[in-house]
């Protein structure tokens, strides 16, 4: 029972300990440093009762929404959602400074949250990145290869600072040694857990500055963004990447409109969106359009276009054997939107017809081929020449893109298309949607454009394709051709605009 009590005093003295570091923290940057300096002279554990009643006035002051955001950060060791400020928010413009102080004190310490024994930074003069998503999965596909080529560009030029959610989803942290590397340093899976064992977590609390969203957004931390962009005093800037689950909620799983309607909640309140493509564009700002209804602004929207050109890995040296028949690779996830039945509906016309070329696919299984995995099945075991890679190495992408001689990527829907790019950057010819940001990629060259739902326009292309080699060298020379934008480029358009509002040529309203 002694060591029971003994464990209790200690958390409870760590616990103390921490809170009045959290508020310290908040008041160095809320409070004068006299006042600061005069409290830290107090004993340990009263620091905070001395300081809270002036935190409280400095709530209470017109267009203090911001510190008392922060107040309630440091008291609870987590983000309040909108709900939980406004209830805080309108005791304190109702009780005295003093009262209300005590009764913040007693909320505090009669909280349970798994971070209230730690300490927070806050950040006040750089840009706070979260990179939750690319920081802690080894998924690298769209989204993440965007992060993890645009975020070290910015390190490199910028201060800022990378985080994470916690645990909880209520707060940003510090990332790991092996969450940096996956950002930073990307090259391919870390598999070493030990990397990370014992990391000590610092919640990090941006305070009127710039919160950039580069990553994927997930619907359980939207509450608590919400009230970030509503109270903090920060600048939310999001990279848009698309409405897909919204606007072709047919195409995607079941409660994924949902969740993409609950980010909205957060867009609605933030400064910029920049998007990826003048497709995404059109998608964020007819949202943006409507919410006037709400009396609300919205940010402002803007396209700053992903590279027409990526950095491709050199040849690995160990690329595949060429083949002496026409081959076609198929990229991407394997699922409803991305539409590869078609294209495999149409090379199945082809090989009755007694033509002779092969198809190789890769890409992982996404959240549905139920109409592919048969299709495949049946092509194996009639003996058609078609590969079915699965998800492969970024070298291997490579290496198999540059072994193609053409690419199909005919997806129903796209914020951008990076295949494409991708593809053309290596001289290979690509058969795309002559719709939305693929065809708006396509324009610069090396393309031949097709209607996706279309049968017949897909296996009239994909038959020019595979019996005309003029026609692969002719678009295999536009592709080479095609203006060079670099990721360089990217990441520099993307700060000017998130960060310094400057407008970037290209950019639309």
């Amino acid at each position: 029972m002694t060591a029971v009590s003994d464990a209790q005093r200690h958390l409870s003295a760590r616990v103390l300990a921490a809170l009045d570091a959290r508020v310290v923290e908040a008041s160095r940057v809320v409070l004068p440093p006299s006042v600061v300096e005069s409290a830290l002279e107090e004993p340990a554990g009263t620091v905070t009762a001395v300081l809270l009643p002036q935190l409280v006035a400095a709530a209470r002051r017109p267009n203090g929404q911001p510190e008392a955001w922060l107040l309630f950060v440091a008291l609870l060791g987590r983000f309040p959602t909108t709900a939980e400020f406004l209830r805080v928010m309108r005791a304190v413009e109702l009780e005295p400074p003093d009262i209300m102080a005590t009764t913040l004190l007693a909320q505090a310490l009669g909280s349970r949250g798994p971070y209230m024994d730690r300490g927070m930074r806050v950040v006040t003069d750089r840009p706070v990145v979260e990179v939750a998503y690319s920081a802690m999965h080894d998924h690298h596909s769209g989204i993440q290869r965007v992060v993890r080529e645009t975020v070290p560009r910015w390190a490199a030029a910028h201060p800022l600072e990378l985080v994470a959610w916690t645990t909880t989803g209520d707060a940003f942290r510090t990332l790991t040694p092996r969450e940096q590397g996956r950002v930073l340093e990307w090259t391919g899976p870390i598999d070493d857990p030990t990397v990370d064992a014992a990391f000590p977590y610092e919640l990090v609390v941006p305070f009127r500055t710039d919160v950039l969203l580069p990553d994927v957004p997930v619907a359980a931390q939207a509450p608590t963004l919400a009230a970030v962009a509503r109270f903090s005093g920060n600048r939310l800037g999001h990279v848009g990447y698309d409405l897909i689950p919204m606007t072709s909620a047919d195409l995607r799983p079941d409660g994924e409109a949902s969740a993409t309607a609950s980010q909205f909640s957060v867009v609605k309140h933030s400064h910029r969106v920049a998007c990826i493509s003048g497709s995404a564009a059109s998608e964020f700002s007819g949202l943006v359009q409507a919410l006037p209804t709400q009396g609300l602004v919205g940010p402002e929207v803007r396209t700053v276009l992903l590279p027409a050109v990526g950095a491709p890995l050199p040849a690995s040296g160990g690329s595949r054997r060429q083949s002496t028949r026409p081959v076609i690779l198929v990229t991407g996830t394997r699922e409803p939107h991305k539409n590869q039945r078609t294209v495999l509906h149409a090379a199945e016309r082809l090989w009755r017809e007694g033509l002779d070329f092969e198809v190789r696919q890769a890409g992982g299984e996404g959240w549905s081929d139920r109409d592919y995995a048969p299709a495949v099945e049946r092509l194996i075991a009639a003996r058609r020449p078609l590969t079915l890679l699965g998800r492969v190495s970024e070298q291997t992408l490579w290496d198999e893109m540059r072994a193609a001689d053409a690419v199909a990527f005919i997806s129903l829907h796209e914020g951008y298309g990076l295949p494409i790019a991708e593809a053309l950057s290596v001289g290979t010819p690509v058969i795309t949607t002559n719709f939305g940001s693929q065809a708006e990629v396509a324009a610069e060259g090396g393309c031949l454009l097709v209607d996706p739902r279309d049968d017949d326009d897909v296996t009239a292309a994909l038959r020019r394709i595979v019996t005309e080699p003029a026609l692969r060298a002719s678009l295999a020379a536009e592709a080479v051709q095609r203006p060079v934008r670099t990721w360089d480029d990217y990441a520099s358009a993307l700060w000017a605009f998130l960060v310094d509002g400057v407008t970037t040529e290209g950019g639309q309203r």
